[in-house]
């Protein structure tokens, strides 16, 4: 910072932000008062920053923007005509982050070597060296303005900062200058390495094979019910060699039946109108499913993350799951489904995989009007002919003028009610079926997708008895259902940090499943959408009346073989975490693309697990755990998932039994067994989530030993024991339907500790898993959860 003093500073910060308000370093600014406290200043080294190791205040970590509370930060107020006025005033304040001067440690920078690196970097931005038209564009300062809407603003510009740090550390044409500051050859050399491994400005180059051809790429865009997805199915039943890629193995199962059976009528071939139902009994129609016609049939084998399908080993169609696209396979046909998920924060960058590497003669993408923009971007410099056709939706739908006022009596035979946790949707099925005589399925994020599609079977079938369909916004895609009304109950959402509004996007989905063309009487009275209360009517109506919103951005990913080259990249001795971090934090890519975001907290357990116990892991291996379907957010579930890893860490293969034995889940599971045989079963939503755990560590086995089958061998037992939980999940959900009154927890403990004192075929269930692994899991995390919060106290 030089000769401005911190007041002046700040001021100028006000006057840029033009805001009296909180500013938007509200708590990062923290960290400074201690200097500010004072009209001494610390001494520095040339440049501002001091040689002595940087330490935090105990208890205190104002730049941990994991932990940071999201309600307190102001996002900033930067002016995109003068975007280098923000980027020249706020240099030194971020360079003085503690978490900085350690995160470039982790990547390999002296800790000595640290304050000349950053003091030549500041000098170089007040300078205005990176304010050029020209730098601008070379080191994308607009995401300034553009990617701060991206989670935590703070961990946003931490991001930029760090990234054009790399970029320009790494120029060849400022190696003299570092080395005048005091950078030793090596550190410069190692800081060129990972500024070439973080360049990925080119994306689209990372797949040979489909830039060797000129693409057809069609877009079918629309609104839900438009029919856009059925124009480009009839596409790839037409074709010679063909896939089909969805988000959901849901969608996945239900293209791949109907191209056996030959629901799916080819390209050119006529197809016979649809009979609409009669419109008094619409609900009351056969179920959703129609017979196919045998003549149009195509065999058809269907590969996803947790399930293989294989109809005939030469088949030359398939469905599945976008991240099990091959990019080395051509195809004729290739069908993207649900595109607007490419700016998925989470999954997007499988969107982006597939749409800059399937080799397919015709590559069909469907989904919303907002990916238009993006896709167009991302083919840009491709040569591939992008054609985009737009669908209207094939029934009305209509905004009710009043809400349900909270009053469940209201509700009707074919509504679904949607809300977003899962407590709720158990509070609102006990109350409805106490209320009324309907009885409710449920769907939600967290039931397996065997189960979901029983459930929608259920709410389909008008002879099952279940009128009411009660889910999360899971039911937005992936599930035909004869829904005649869509029922909010609130508009809004936890996102893991706030309560936030639904998104227009997101609104318009889920409302959009109601009034499904084809699957009611009358087409013409389309479906019906309302609230439970008429606080939810306006936001629901404006975003049903607004305009598409273009997507911005398209997520990139870590793949296998960006996590081995930064590995290599780093020092020798760089943990698993750091190979992540250093792809947020030293990537470099256009103003389009974003890094997909992992959250560090979720992964930081996961990342110290394998460091500790998972040496001699080839890299390959941890970043096949890094990706896998860990359950972060179920302790049950996680700490199977880690007697897995230790296992296979160990000894290479793992013996699903072998780590079974003794789990309290599995007991869980004979007891609901036992439960199924009783003819008046009590059934409590405990029961359910305990089996819900188990089914996600029994889905952890099953994703590795389709990628690692000599290691994971017990392919027939895990499939038998995910048969058995699902089988049991089914039954808990119909039969908790009538068993919710006058059930005390107590009874299902009781059933517990029974099971757990009755020997099956030898082995003894218990409390816990008793077993030295489980120690040392448990003396583990608590050892680096010390480590952690010793690091944060210094």
């Amino acid at each position: 910072m030089g000769s401005l003093s911190f007041s002046a500073y700040s001021q100028c910060r006000r006057t840029l932000f033009n805001s009296s308000q909180e500013s938007w370093l509200t708590l990062a600014s923290l960290s400074f008062r201690r200097h500010r406290s004072s009209n001494k200043r610390p001494q520095h080294a040339p440049g501002g920053h001091s040689n002595r190791p940087l330490r935090q205040k105990k208890g205190f970590a104002p730049w941990n923007t994991e932990s940071r509370v999201y309600q307190q930060l102001h996002i900033p107020q930067v002016d995109p005509q003068n975007i280098p006025a923000f980027f020249e005033e706020q240099v030194v304040e971020w360079s003085e982050n503690p978490q900085l001067r350690t995160r470039l440690v982790s990547f390999g920078v002296p800790d000595a070597e640290v304050p000349p690196l950053l003091d030549a970097f500041i000098r170089a931005i007040k300078a205005g060296e990176l304010s050029t038209p020209e730098a601008q564009d070379k080191y994308v300062l607009s995401r300034f303005v553009h990617h701060l809407d991206d989670g935590d603003p703070v961990t946003a510009i931490d991001i930029i900062y760090c990234t054009v740090l790399f970029s320009w550390a790494g120029d060849l044409a400022h190696a003299e200058r570092l080395s005048s500051a005091g950078l030793s050859t090596t550190t410069i050399h190692s800081i060129q390495g990972l500024a070439r491994t973080g360049r990925r400005w080119f994306p689209a180059d990372e797949f040979p094979m489909a830039r060797s051809m000129r693409r057809k790429v069609i877009m079918h865009v629309g609104p839900t019910n438009s029919g856009k997805t059925h124009n480009a199915l009839r596409a790839l039943a037409a074709a010679p060699i063909g896939v089909y890629a969805g988000p959901l193995r849901l969608l996945a199962h239900e293209i791949w039946e109907r191209l056996n059976i030959g629901q799916i009528v080819p390209l050119g071939v006529e197809e016979e109108p649809i009979k609409p139902a009669d419109p008094d009994t619409a609900l009351d129609a056969p179920a959703v499913k129609r017979l196919g016609n045998p003549k149009y049939a195509r065999p058809c084998n269907m590969i996803t993350g947790e399930e293989h399908r294989i109809v005939e080993d030469r088949a030359t169609l398939l469905s599945c799951t976008v991240e099990m696209i091959k990019t080395m396979q051509m195809y004729d046909v290739a069908v993207v489904d649900e595109i607007q998920m490419i700016s998925d924060e989470s999954r997007g960058s499988a969107w982006t995989s597939a749409v800059l590497g399937l080799s397919a003669k015709e590559l069909h993408l469907c989904g919303e009007e907002t990916a238009v923009p993006i896709i167009q971007a991302l083919l840009k410099d491709t040569g591939d002919e992008v054609i985009v056709k737009r669908y209207n939706r094939l029934s009305p739908l209509h905004l009710e003028e009043t809400s349900l006022e909270g009053d469940l009596s209201k509700v009707q035979k074919g509504d679904c009610i949607v809300t977003f946790s899962r407590s709720n949707i158990f509070a609102i099925k006990r109350r409805i079926e106490t209320m009324t005589p309907l009885r409710c399925a449920v769907v939600y994020g967290r039931l397996p997708p065997e189960i979901r599609s029983e459930q929608a079977a259920l709410f389909n079938d008008p002879d099952s008895g279940y009128d009411v369909m009660i889910g999360s916004d899971a039911i937005g895609m992936g599930l035909n259902l004869k829904i005649r009304r869509i029922l909010f109950e609130t508009s809004t959402k936890y996102d893991g940090a706030r309560e936030r509004p639904l998104s227009s996007s997101q609104i318009k989905q889920i409302a959009g499943r109601a009034g499904r063309y084809g699957l009611h009487g009358d087409n013409n009275k389309g479906g019906l959408v309302s609230a439970f209360g008429s606080k939810d009517l306006q936001p629901i109506r404006n975003a049903l009346d607004a305009p598409p919103v273009p997507l911005t951005h398209a997520r990139i990913g870590t793949s296998r073989n960006s996590f081995l080259d930064f590995y290599l990249a780093l020092p020798n001795d760089a943990a698993t975490k750091t190979v992540l971090t250093a792809h947020q934090y030293i990537s470099m890519m256009p103003a389009h693309l974003r890094q997909e975001r992992m959250s560090m907290n979720q992964v930081q357990d996961l990342c110290d697990f394998l460091d500790e116990h998972g040496f001699g892991l080839p890299m390959a291996d941890r970043q096949l755990w890094v990706t896998a379907p860990i359950p972060y957010r179920d302790p049950a579930a996680l700490e199977i998932a880690q007697l897995f890893i230790r296992k296979f860490s160990t000894t290479m293969r793992v013996d699903l039994w072998e780590v079974l034995t003794g789990s309290i889940l599995v007991a869980n599971l004979e007891a609901a067994e036992a439960l199924m045989k009783d003819p008046k079963p009590s059934v409590h939503s405990n029961i359910i989530s305990d089996l819900e755990s188990l089914h996600k560590a029994v889905v952890v086995y099953v994703w590795m030993s389709f990628r690692r089958p000599m290691s994971w061998p017990c392919s027939e037992e895990v499939g038998e024991l995910k048969e058995r939980v699902e089988k049991a999940l089914d039954w808990g959900l119909q039969t908790i339907t009538r068993a919710q009154q006058g059930y005390q927890q107590q009874e299902w403990q009781q059933r517990i500790n029974s099971q757990r004192e009755t020997k099956t075929e030898g082995i003894a269930y218990k409390r816990s898993y008793g077993s030295s692994m489980a120690d040392d899991i448990s003396q583990s995390q608590q050892k680096q959860r010390t480590m952690r919060h010793a690091r944060a106290l210094t």
